[in-house]
């Protein structure tokens, strides 16, 4: 039975890194008291789409990634309201350049 109260539609709250050898782009994206078989999630070369609910609220996005990634090799665990999502880059994060904060 579908509930009176229609869900909350929000954008979630992610977190983008790569490791210290530049080898894997890590995502965290947070998903509170959000089910397993309620997670959609879409993996492409540069970007990603996501749609997740829970009871009160509907989690909404699409993000870009800071490089090329292979999707084929992402790993996603989704842990007490923490989906994350590891993907090793392509060919490294070879086009990144540090730029000084004066």
């Amino acid at each position: 039975m579908e509930s009176a109260v229609p869900r909350i539609l929000k954008t979630p709250i992610l977190a983008m890194y790569h490791d210290d050898k530049r080898q894997y782009l890590t995502l965290e994206v947070e998903l509170p008291d959000v089910e397993n078989e309620n997670i959609t999630l879409l993996m492409h070369e540069n970007s990603f789409y996501l749609k997740a609910f829970s009871k009160t609220v509907e989690y909404l996005g699409s993000f870009f990634l800071d490089g090329p990634v292979d999707p084929e090799k992402a790993i996603a665990v989704n842990y007490r309201g923490m989906l994350t999502i590891k993907v090793p880059y392509k060919e490294g994060f070879t086009c990144a350049r540090y730029v000084p904060i004066e």
